[in-house]
C-alpha cells in the first residue's frame, strides 16, 4: 500500500471584497443597509422588516461598529453590503503561490516514499 499526501480541498469560489488601508473609505447603502468605513471602523446600520407567519410584522433596527486592522480583507455581497469573512482569505495570485508551493512539497515527498519503499515492497512490508 502507498502513502500518499492530502490536503484540504481548496474553495474555488471567487469573491469581491477589499484589502483595507488606514485611509479606505467608503459608503455603501441600498434599501436595508447603510454602511461607513473610514478611520478603520466599519460601521452598519441594518433595517429589517417583515411579518412572522404572515401575520405578526416586525421591524428591527441594528448597529454595528467594528474595529478593523490595516489588511483586513471585508467581502462585498449586494444584499449585505461589505463583512468580515468567517473563513481567512487570501488573494487568487498567493493562494496559487501556496498551492505551487505544496506541489513541490508534494513532488519531493513522492520521491522520498518511493525510495523508501524500493526495499520494502519486495519484503512485503509497508513503509514506516
Amino acid at each position: 500500500m502507498k502513502h500518499q499526501l492530502f490536503v484540504e480541498q481548496p474553495s474555488t469560489d471567487l469573491k469581491t471584497g477589499i484589502v483595507v488601508k488606514k485611509e479606505t473609505e467608503l459608503h455603501y447603502k441600498n434599501d436595508r443597509v447603510e454602511q461607513v468605513l473610514k478611520e478603520l471602523i466599519l460601521e452598519t446600520i441594518t433595517n429589517n422588516e417583515g411579518t412572522h407567519n404572515g401575520i405578526n410584522a416586525f421591524k428591527t433596527k441594528s448597529y454595528i461598529h467594528l474595529g478593523l486592522n490595516e489588511g483586513d480583507i471585508l467581502l462585498f455581497d449586494k444584499e449585505v453590503g461589505y463583512y468580515m469573512p468567517a473563513h481567512p482569505m487570501t488573494t487568487v495570485e498567493e493562494a496559487i503561490s501556496d498551492l505551487e508551493g505544496i506541489k513541490d512539497i508534494h513532488l519531493q515527498e513522492d520521491e522520498e516514499v518511493a525510495n523508501e519503499t524500493e526495499g520494502s515492497e519486495s519484503k512485503g512490508t509497508e513503509p514506516n
